[in-house]
Formats: C-alpha cells, sequence, structure tokens
C-alpha cells in the first residue's frame, strides 16, 4: 500500500496571498483531452477497476470519478498506478478544488508523475487556498521547486473543477493548470520504468471520517 504520512519537512510553505483587488479576467477550464498532445497512452476515467489503480479501502471508483480518503494516522498519500509506465509524456488529471477541513489546515491534490516509488516522485499540486506548486521528492526528502505559481488569471476556489497538466520531454517539465502555461523547468529523471498517478495531503491530521479528494479523469499521451 502506498499510503504514507508526512514526514513534517514540507512545513515550510509558500502562501499565496489573498487578492483584494478586481481580477479582469480569468483562465477558463480546460479538460486533458483538448489539450494533450500525441497518440494516448492510457486514459481512465474511473468509472471501474480495470483501470490499473491499486485496491484501497480508502479508495472507490465509479460514475462519479475516484475518491480519496485521508484521516489519522495518514497526512499525505500518492497513488500510483500499478499497470502502466512512462517517462516522456504529456501527463495529465482533471480533478476538484479540495476545501480545507480546518481554517489553519490546508487540503491539496496533485499530479504525481516520473515516480519511481512512493518516496522519489514529483507532484504538481493546487492547494485548497487556491495556491499551486511543483515538488520533487527524493528518498523521502521534499524539496519546492520555484516557489508558488499562482496566476491573477487562474481563480482556483475549493469545488471548482482544475486539470493539472505536466509535459515531460528529456529533463524539460513544463506545467499548467487549466490550460495556463507556469513553468518550465529542468528536473533529474530517476532511472528505470517510472510510475504515475495522483496525490493527496493535508497539512495536519483530520479524524475520521477524515476528508475526501475527487478526481474525474486521468490521461497520459506521449505528447509531441
Amino acid at each position: 500500500m502506498l499510503k504514507f504520512v508526512s514526514n513534517g519537512l514540507r512545513m515550510a510553505r509558500v502562501f499565496q496571498a489573498v487578492a483584494v483587488f478586481l481580477v479582469l479576467s480569468t483562465a477558463a477550464y480546460a479538460d486533458c483531452a483538448s489539450l494533450q498532445k500525441g497518440k494516448e497512452i492510457f486514459a481512465a476515467t474511473f468509472a471501474d477497476t480495470t483501470g490499473g489503480w491499486p485496491s484501497d479501502p480508502d479508495a472507490s471508483v465509479g460514475t462519479t470519478g475516484l475518491t480519496l480518503k485521508l484521516y489519522t494516522p495518514n497526512s499525505s498519500w500518492v497513488y500510483l498506478n500499478n499497470a502502466f509506465n512512462a517517462t516522456d509524456g504529456d501527463y495529465c488529471v482533471e480533478g476538484i478544488v479540495p476545501a480545507s477541513p480546518a481554517a489553519n489546515n490546508l487540503a491539496y491534490i496533485g499530479l504525481a508523475f516520473l515516480a519511481k516509488d512512493a518516496k522519489t516522485f514529483d507532484v504538481f499540486q493546487v492547494d485548497s487556498s487556491g495556491s499551486i506548486q511543483l515538488y520533487r521528492k527524493v528518498s523521502g526528502n521534499w524539496a519546492l521547486i520555484n516557489g508558488s505559481l499562482a496566476r491573477p488569471s487562474l481563480v482556483l476556489k475549493p469545488g471548482s473543477a482544475v486539470t493539472l497538466r505536466a509535459v515531460v520531454k528529456g529533463s524539460l517539465v513544463t506545467v499548467s493548470a487549466n490550460g495556463v502555461d507556469l513553468l518550465k523547468t529542468r528536473l533529474q529523471v530517476p532511472d528505470g520504468p517510472l510510475q504515475f498517478g495522483v496525490y493527496v495531503q493535508t497539512d495536519n491530521n483530520v479524524a475520521k471520517p477524515g476528508v475526501g479528494f475527487q478526481f474525474s479523469k486521468f490521461r497520459v499521451t506521449e505528447g509531441e
């Protein structure tokens, strides 16, 4: 089982300032299929259990998609597909921005990719405040890449749909949210067959029944 408890090394966070001025334009929601390039490698709507995702009592699939639940003692979970692998490619997930379980406890959903295992992977994520980050985890140690990636044109609120995308070509990674490119950066790619999946987290533990996180689609293509 790939669930794990946050090790406390991510406590230093970059929080998005609350905007007090009028936002003149916002980015429209765009789905994975309209954004991605190249031949399809993998696609899932989470309608059933045939997608190669691990069985877990806190993971459920159906007509509403994938729901992951987090509660004490777990405050984070990388949920990796066990049936498909990819390295270079165009990775994309559609989900719902989660609500915070408490005022001082942000919740996060993310796109996990270039995953060697539950201790080494990259994650492009959004939290319940609307802040967006790219993190890298290597042998259990977290590193924030380039600070907060939020933009005034991206208004992401709890309950709103969000599309998170990462395009990997060699060591160059380009991440975007709702079709808005946010960062191009080079990252070291682990050796061997690599997995992909989704990531969920809360800053602090939440008592049962916990927090539910929703995803509706996951798709990987070869890219350009």
